[in-house]
């Protein structure tokens, strides 16, 4: 794997591609926007270093992600009309005030700090984007649509505050600072939910309202820092994949396994696992009529698709990338 420190700008990104979202404009300008059409929110102080970096790379600017370490990742077109990920340099200490144009008076933090795990999050939701579903966190790959593992994990700390809020699974972000923000549609704690967004910057209350028009009815909250914890992803398993002499032995005796375990029903043409009272039990049962546990798995094993809490669906990002550039939303970068 190439370390980062070997990495100049320009440099392809060998890593997954992901990062709180920011664009930049000819003129040094920083800003970050909900969806095409809303307000831009001014970034200030600017970072000027990386601004100058980008700009050498790509003299009309665009968009640039900063990932949970502060390593700055942009596309570039390349001479074939695609585009390819590269590193642009590293930010070790984004800060700030996010400000309307033109509505100082209206700024919010960037980087809120005194929070305590559930808190409202006070500021944008955004950031390097990971899913859990029990003890298993993976990056989702926008262009491929395939899950990459992320087999150490995350610290024990946050995948249990995680785990409280959304028991099911769901999506989370991480922000270049290391904080971890995920939204929720229940809080345990409803009079401190009321408290706590009566003081939110009236920016933040309008962010959450235009996620509601949309059908995202969560609120953003803090889940706690990862600090300078490194989210490595592998590679996903593929159907071509050759199996080891371990893991075909292993399925062989499974499989075999099978045949003791199950009796035939002639009339159905099925198999049903014979239950300790010598009837079928009802997982299942519930496996042939495709029900799903309380515990948002499938009885079938798989987690359900992460596009069930999916709380930036592509669909909407397409078309305000679509409108705003009439563009496709792999340009999105340009």
């Amino acid at each position: 794997m190439t370390k980062k420190k070997m990495l100049s700008p320009g440099d392809r990104w060998p890593h997954h591609y992901r990062g709180l979202s920011l664009q930049v404009s000819p003129n040094g300008d920083v800003w970050w926007q909900l969806y095409q059409g809303t307000d831009r929110l001014i970034l200030q102080p600017s970072p000027n270093k990386i601004v100058d970096q980008l700009l050498d790379l790509k003299r009309i600017g665009g968009r640039i992600h900063v990932t949970e370490l502060g390593d700055v990742l942009t596309r570039v077109e390349k001479d074939d009309d695609d585009y390819e990920q590269v590193y642009v340099g590293t930010i070790e200490d984004l800060h700030g005030e996010l400000t309307p144009e033109d509505n100082s008076e209206y700024s919010i933090d960037f980087r809120p700090r005194g929070l305590e795990p559930g808190d409202l999050w006070p500021s944008i939701y955004d950031g390097s984007r990971y899913s859990f579903a029990d003890d298993r966190v993976w990056w989702h790959n926008g262009q491929s649509h395939r899950r990459h593992p992320v087999p150490a994990g995350i610290p024990d700390k946050i995948k249990n505050n995680l785990k409280r809020y959304k028991p099911s699974g769901g999506s989370f972000r991480v922000l270049p600072w290391g904080d971890v923000i995920t939204l929720i549609s229940l809080h345990p704690s409803p009079r401190k939910v009321r408290e706590q967004f009566n003081e939110l910057p009236r920016v933040v209350k309008n962010i959450i309202k235009l996620r509601k028009s949309r059908d995202v009815e969560m609120l953003p909250i803090y889940i706690g820092s990862i600090n300078s914890y490194r989210i490595e992803t592998e590679e996903p398993t593929s159907l071509t994949d050759n199996l080891s002499k371990e893991e075909q032995d292993s399925l062989s005796s499974w499989a075999e396994g099978l045949g003791r375990t199950n009796t035939r029903k002639a009339d159905s043409h099925r198999a049903d696992q014979i239950s300790n009272e010598g009837g079928s039990d009802a997982r299942g049962a519930s496996k042939q009529n495709g029900s799903t546990t309380s515990t948002g798995h499938s009885d079938e094993g798989e987690a359900i698709d992460d596009s069930t809490f999916d709380d930036d669906p592509l669909e909407w990002m397409r078309e305000d990338m679509t409108r705003g550039t009439g563009e496709g939303v792999d340009s999105g970068d340009s």
